[in-house]
């Protein structure tokens, strides 16, 4: 993925403390252009050849652009790819808006330097320090809900943001068999950042309960295809919800479904009792 392509971002850096000052954005008046950064897991930073475990990064698509938040950092920093800029910008001129950052309209946006694209990674040198951004490596292999949580912002946001339908939980939460969801999905999906935020949610809402989850990132690509997992359970896509009854498979989450799995998840419970 290029970083131009930014509408199909794929992945989760760890969630800090917001080092900003936190100003409502209708008090001093958010940039109208320059709003609206996410933090996102998708991107990670290493700064003189080493990670950056501290470092922060949000995205705003409205640009797009990237708003970099690190100790190693003396200011935020703003990546613009489509100009390939580097310019700071002063703590006190960003806004904490509920989930977001916003930039706020009297902020001086200064030019330090310019941005080199090199593959799926952007060079770009600060305080003569050189740092390089690039997307974060794929959550392969199976994972719990507690690492698929604080694997990506993203994923954790949409969660938290998600209503599930209170009655088909209610019904799941009833259940005397046990019932096993093994999730495949890719990291660097598109359609599974949007929609899988979903089912941990749900997971959330039935934790104690009969009903468990489990998560199986997929490579992309040729690998795919390959995967001795994947060919043993027969799965051809992602996201795709695996339901299991006493052991045995009953149904399974795909396609449309995914924009409310809760209420799938319960139809094919239900039918099998």
């Amino acid at each position: 993925m290029k970083l131009l392509s930014l509408p199909i971002l794929r992945r989760v850096a760890a969630t800090l403390a917001v080092l900003v000052v936190a100003v409502p954005a209708a008090a001093q008046g958010a940039d109208a252009v320059l709003r609206d950064f996410q933090l996102t897991g998708d991107w990670v930073l290493e700064v003189g050849g080493k990670p950056a475990a501290k470092a922060e990064i949000y995205l705003s698509e409205r640009v797009p652009a990237f708003l970099i938040v690190a100790p190693e950092l003396a200011s935020p920093t703003l990546l613009v790819p489509r100009e390939r800029t580097v310019n700071t910008v002063s703590f006190m001129k960003l806004a904490k808006r509920g989930s977001a950052i916003d930039i706020l309209a009297d902020a001086e946006i200064t030019p330090i330097g310019r941005l080199v694209h090199e593959g799926e990674e952007a060079r770009f040198t600060v305080d003569g320090k050189a740092l390089v951004m690039k997307p974060r490596p794929h959550l392969l292999g199976r994972h719990d809900l507690s690492a698929m949580l604080g694997y990506s912002p993203d994923y954790r946001r949409k969660a938290e943001a998600y209503k599930p339908d209170a009655t088909a939980l209610a019904t799941l939460k009833a259940s005397k068999q046990p019932v096993k969801v093994r999730v495949y999905f890719g990291s660097w999906c598109p359609f599974c950042s949007q929609h899988v935020p979903h089912l941990l949610r749900v997971a959330e809402e039935l934790a104690g309960s009969r009903v468990s989850f489990e998560f199986y990132g997929m490579p992309s690509g040729e690998a795919f295809a390959k995967d001795p997992v994947a060919k043993r359970d027969d799965v051809h896509g992602v996201p795709t919800g695996i339901v299991y009854v006493g052991g045995k498979e009953v149904g399974r989450i795909e396609g449309g479904e995914w924009s409310k799995p809760e209420q799938a998840l319960r139809e094919i419970v239900t039918k099998r009792g």
